[in-house]
């Protein structure tokens, strides 16, 4: 069994604790271990305002100059191009230009986003020449744009424009676009650089709004209305639910739960979900996943149509295909880590795994990766053999202390395209016969570089409690703290050196393990397994998290195990 390294957060400072008494002890700990130091900051985050903590969008350096553009683009009925990604973020961010184009009076406006099999990531050359053939006069990206230079130069060169929103990282030297709108880039004094894609674009959206030539009716209720949307893009994307974010999110869930875009009512509905319980898990778990199946086993146009369709009958067809193919995608997931999984056994050898499959869709490369990292605790690469073609493509995903794109830039010399971060990163191989070189050399890296105890997995812990004080005060003083996410994590508490009083196995095959710790109830989920290693009478750790057990219309607080020890 796979132990976990428990890591408790430092324990904030008497001073700190001194500054602000009227907060409970433990909610100020969380605060303390998430960077929440100032009165200010703490007043954002529990009380985020929407007319007081998004900034202005004209701070950024081209944003005026991008707005005259598609102004002068309307205007004079030019044709105007979206430019999209085939993500959650990419396709959100597409449908919410494309409203705001359409209703800023738009005539001839058109969206692409690429096939992840055939084009991949961001913008080509092929797709670019028949623009021109269709007399595009103006991209505008979204989710995409920063790194492609020699793009940009082919499109300048055909006499078009092109607008760039992106919210990706990069070192290389700027395309020559008529406007780049990225909050990352050095250049920028934007306050906040964490804006997903989809964020990004909705700035851009807020700047038109906010010009003189703007003539929507009811301009700040179109603004709220399309903040769904960018809730999901934002939370998809993983970003961090702090500052701007965490604003966008917290009225973006107000505004999904009450959404009046039907193909989004549709695809909730074939989530089973409910209107008015939407939050950031069943985006997480329900609502992204479908979104995303498009790109990874068809087309993102899918749900693109269905975000942009107005005939009911047709917005229920597209719900209904793309809840279809999230199935097809987790039954070919699963097909492809039975065999990688038995071929591969319970112990590895190397400090990062790498598995090649001949024709895997690209689309399933990250999730593969992602789940051996899980299950074997070390950085996974997969990649995908195509018959015919020279070159093959690779997603990888890694663990602390191994990063990425660090290691992906020692190795640029074999790819044609790479690009990432940290914990994520995606390339294509230029040769395949530099497979196994390649392979050799980035085992050896990670053998040398990684040591044992990197592989064991993190549980982070943000505060020790008694059990005196898990009561229903602390339970409404959490509930402040949402959405939780990406940075702002639910929280994981510790009790130490409690005893165990009884042990009960409940639910339909007894998989799950209730306990009694002196007086209280605990549920461990699917924790049978681990509960194997104690016995009643035993002193425990224990770390959980808190939320409500509703049942026969009653409500009682819940202490969910996350993981559970011995005492030492």
């Amino acid at each position: 069994m796979n132990n976990k390294k428990w890591e408790l957060a430092p324990k904030m400072p008497d001073d700190f604790k001194d500054k602000f008494p009227e907060i409970h002890p433990v909610i100020l700990q969380l605060f303390h271990s998430r960077g929440l130091k100032t009165q200010e900051v703490i007043d954002e985050f529990l009380l985020p305002d929407y007319s007081q903590d998004l900034h202005d969008p004209f701070i950024f350096q081209d944003m005026a100059k991008a707005v005259d553009r598609i102004y002068r683009a309307i205007e004079k009925k030019e044709k105007i191009l979206i430019y999209g990604d085939y993500d959650a973020d990419g396709v959100t961010s597409s449908a919410v230009l494309f409203n705001a184009f359409t209703k800023l009076g738009a005539e001839f406006l058109k969206v692409y986003i690429p096939d992840r099999e055939k084009e991949g990531y961001s913008l080509h050359k092929k797709a670019i020449e028949k623009f021109i053939e269709e007399g595009i006069n103006l991209i505008v990206t979204c989710d995409c744009g920063t790194t492609n230079k020699e793009e940009v130069e082919q499109i300048n060169q055909a006499k078009m424009d092109i607008i760039i929103t992106d919210h990706h990282p990069t070192t290389q030297e700027l395309p020559s676009a008529y406007a780049i709108i990225n909050p990352q880039l050095p250049r920028e004094k934007y306050p906040f650089r964490s804006l997903a894609g989809v964020g990004v674009a909705f700035k851009l959206i807020q700047a038109l709004l906010k010009d003189e030539r703007c003539l929507i009716p009811n301009k700040e209720s179109f603004e709220k209305w399309i903040l769904d949307l960018v809730a999901i893009g934002t939370i998809s994307d993983v970003m961090p639910l702090l500052g701007e974010n965490r604003t966008l999110v917290k009225y973006g869930l107000v505004v999904l739960n009450k959404t009046s875009n039907i193909g989004l009512k549709a695809l909730i509905t074939q989530a089973g979900l409910t209107l008015g319980a939407l939050d950031t898990w069943s985006v997480n778990f329900q609502i992204g996943p479908r979104i995303n199946a498009a790109g990874r086993v068809s087309h993102a146009n899918d749900v693109l149509n269905l975000f942009l369709e107005t005939n009911q009958e047709k917005v229920n067809d597209l719900a209904i295909h793309l809840n279809s193919l999230n199935i097809t995608r987790q039954k070919a997931v699963d097909k492809i880590l039975k065999d990688i999984k038995k071929s591969l056994g319970e112990e590895v050898k190397d400090k990062i795994i790498v598995v090649c499959g001949e024709d895997w869709p690209a689309g399933l490369l990250a999730i593969i990766a992602g789940n051996l990292m899980d299950k074997y605790s070390r950085p996974a690469i997969a990649l995908s053999i195509h018959e015919g073609e020279i070159s093959m493509r690779g997603s990888g995903r890694s663990i602390h202390g191994f990063d990425l794109a660090k290691v992906l830039e020692k190795f640029h010399h074999y790819f044609s395209h790479y690009g990432g971060h940290a914990k994520a990163c995606g390339f294509t191989l230029k040769d395949k016969n530099n497979l196994e070189i390649f392979i050799k050399e980035l085992t050896q890296l990670a053998n040398d570089k990684l040591k044992d105890e990197d592989l064991c997995p993190r549980l982070l812990i943000d505060a020790e409690v008694s059990l005196s004080e898990v009561d229903w005060s602390l339970y409404d003083d959490l509930k402040k703290l949402e959405p939780f996410g990406q940075n702002n994590n639910c929280p994981n508490f510790l009790v130490s050196n409690v005893k165990l009083d009884n042990i009960e196995s409940v639910g339909k095959t007894s998989q799950h393990s209730r306990l009694i710790i002196e007086k209280r109830k605990m549920i461990y989920f699917n924790g049978n397994e681990k509960m194997t290693e104690l016995k009643i009478g035993d002193k425990i750790d224990a770390v959980f998290q808190l939320s409500i057990n509703q049942w026969n219309g009653q409500q009682e607080l819940q202490m969910k195990i996350v993981d559970i020890r011995k005492t030492n």
